[in-house]
């Protein structure tokens, strides 16, 4: 199969816009105060558009079909800003794709492409609850770099 990531055009956010509720739906599962999908998908797709320094929105096509999406940004390090690293914030494989080895594909060619412009880390965030994305990015050889936590005041 001929996995490619290619840059989602302005054109098509309305395509990603859609597949975001997918993926947000799917997420709920995992989230500890989750709200109307919907919701958080119009809210955080927004958001976004108003802060895309630095942001790369990406289709995973696999045989010239849409199979995903990868959002990933790029910003310097701390305290080390003469190093990158890119952070992919949300990685989505339809599941009509998955178990095809679509998103490893899609991981590895990322990888790639950020060893050649020289990015020290790619990280990916994954939410605590969410093993099957666990083992997915584990197996993939990334390993946990710190653990957040929260609470309500």
């Amino acid at each position: 199969m001929n996995i490619t990531l290619v840059p989602i055009e302005n054109n098509e956010y309305d395509d990603l816009r859609n597949m975001l509720l997918d993926y947000y739906s799917e997420i709920a599962d995992y989230e500890i105060d989750i709200e109307n999908s919907e919701d958080l998908r119009d809210r955080s797709f927004a958001a976004m558009l108003n802060d895309m320094e630095g942001r790369e929105l990406i289709w995973i096509e696999a045989n010239s079909e849409r199979a995903g999406f990868i959002i990933v940004r790029s910003l310097a390090d701390w305290p080390h800003e003469e190093r990158m690293i890119a952070s992919i914030a949300e990685f989505f494989v339809d599941p009509a794709y998955r178990r095809r080895g679509i998103g490893s594909q899609a991981v590895e060619i990322l990888l790639a492409n950020h060893r050649n412009r020289g990015t020290y880390l790619v990280e990916a965030d994954i939410l605590h609850l969410n093993e099957p994305a666990k083992a997915f990015w584990y197996g993939l050889g990334f390993e946990l770099q710190f653990l957040q936590t929260g609470r309500k005041p």
